[in-house]
């Protein structure tokens, strides 16, 4: 019997681990929602290919060859790729659990980025670890971390957020380290993004409207302080309002921007053919990259761009909803919407700052811009949200007090 009991035990073991490491194309297991996996995937090409394009005559001018940037750049995707492999093997009920241990530890991260000699300053801004072969951009992470924490304690406390104690506090006081720590970085527009999409989750989430807005505009009270009080701050909302004030010095960025949009017309310049790209637009493969890909391919290469930010959009917040209404999921539904929309946002908010239409952010363009710990953060994120599409598919309903 105990030897029978062990072949049992040895053999369910051994099918639970083929199955948790079985690739889901090669398997029998059902897929996730192929249109997002494809839709990724295109925005990530087409991005190592505009990287290419913007980054080539920087590179050759700043390191002697032309690849450098694309080179790593293809390292950070297939990173990436490993890291939407290894998020989409892990259900969305283990990121619930682990949630309050992972944002502690993410805290330590943004904590260790301000002690000299650990914390790397880039352009007037603290905000990478160097790894030696990497540099890690905890902030990246803080984003996706916070969504992971709010949407917990949303789904935890769903039956008490109209009340202010469990409505409010309970879901943001473990953030205020992380909005502090990524303001004294700087970086406001990581710290704005994440406080938004946190305000939108509460407010689909139920917290009573008086609340929240009260919150809201005493937040916005806070932003307006940190704004009037910073000088780079407020010199980056006077040159919004009007960048030829100095267009030689802060306004420089914004006007080549602009002008690269301009020369783009309907059908742009041509792949490879942009010019503000040769040394006039600064972070052209970065930031500002979604100006070069006006300039190269147009007015039709800008609209296809927001068309699938907008496909993305739809449908991240379509499997999100699947998870809430099939499976009674709504952790899933929180988290899988909040990723959506901070990347969305993200997306949005950069092409508005390169079109001039908003103070300049610092914030890049998802999947598409050039940055080692965006693109590979950015695919894990997508390899949660396509584990939640496959577990809309294939998983049994979950018990409607998971989650309570």
């Amino acid at each position: 019997m105990i030897l029978k009991s062990e072949a049992i035990i040895s053999k369910n073991w051994s099918t639970s681990f083929k199955d948790s490491f079985s690739i889901p194309i090669l398997s029998k297991q059902p897929r996730g929602d192929m249109f997002l996996l494809v839709l990724v995937v295109g925005l990530v090409l087409f991005g190592l290919l505009m990287v290419y394009s913007a980054s080539f005559i920087y590179a050759e001018e700043r390191t002697g060859d032309g690849f450098t940037f694309i080179k790593k750049q293809l390292v950070y995707a297939a990173i990436g790729i490993c890291a939407f492999w290894a998020s989409s093997r892990v259900p969305s009920h283990r990121w619930y659990q682990w949630a309050p241990f992972i944002l502690i530890s993410v805290i330590g991260m943004l904590a260790v980025v301000l002690i000299p000699g650990l914390g790397v300053r880039v352009g007037g801004a603290q905000r990478w670890i160097n790894l030696g072969f990497f540099r890690f951009q905890p902030a990246e992470l803080a984003k996706l971390v916070g969504v992971m924490f709010v949407s917990r304690k949303l789904s935890q406390n769903q039956k008490k957020l109209h009340q202010f104690k469990e409505g409010i506090v309970a879901t943001v006081l473990l953030l205020l380290p992380v909005f502090a720590l990524l303001l004294a970085q700087p970086d406001f527009g990581s710290t704005v993004l994440l406080a938004g999409t946190t305000f939108i989750l509460m407010f689909i989430a139920g917290v009573q409207p008086l609340i929240l807005f009260g919150g809201l505009f005493s937040a916005l009270g806070l932003a307006t302080l940190l704004v009037v009080f910073s000088p780079y701050r407020m010199a980056r909302v006077m040159t919004f309002f009007d960048p030829w004030r100095d267009p030689a010095g802060r306004g420089f960025q914004v006007i080549q921007s602009m002008l690269g949009l301009h020369n783009g017309s309907v059908f742009g310049q041509g792949l490879g053919n942009g010019k503000e790209k040769l040394l006039f637009l600064p972070e052209a493969h970065n930031d500002f990259i979604f100006a070069v890909i006006g300039e190269e391919l147009g007015f039709v290469g800008v609209i296809a761009v927001m068309t699938a930010f907008v496909l993305f959009i739809y449908r991240g917040l379509k499997i999100s909803w699947l998870a809430l209404h099939e499976r009674h999921d709504r952790f899933a539904f929180y988290f899988g919407s909040g990723i959506t929309l901070i990347l969305g946002l993200q997306a949005f908010v950069n092409m508005a700052v390169v079109m001039g239409l908003l103070p300049t952010k610092g914030l890049t363009l998802p999947f598409i811009s050039y940055g080692g710990s965006a693109l590979t953060l950015n695919l894990f994120g997508m390899g949660i949200l396509y584990r939640i599409s496959k577990s809309n598919m294939s998983a049994p309903h979950l018990p409607r007090e998971t989650f309570k």
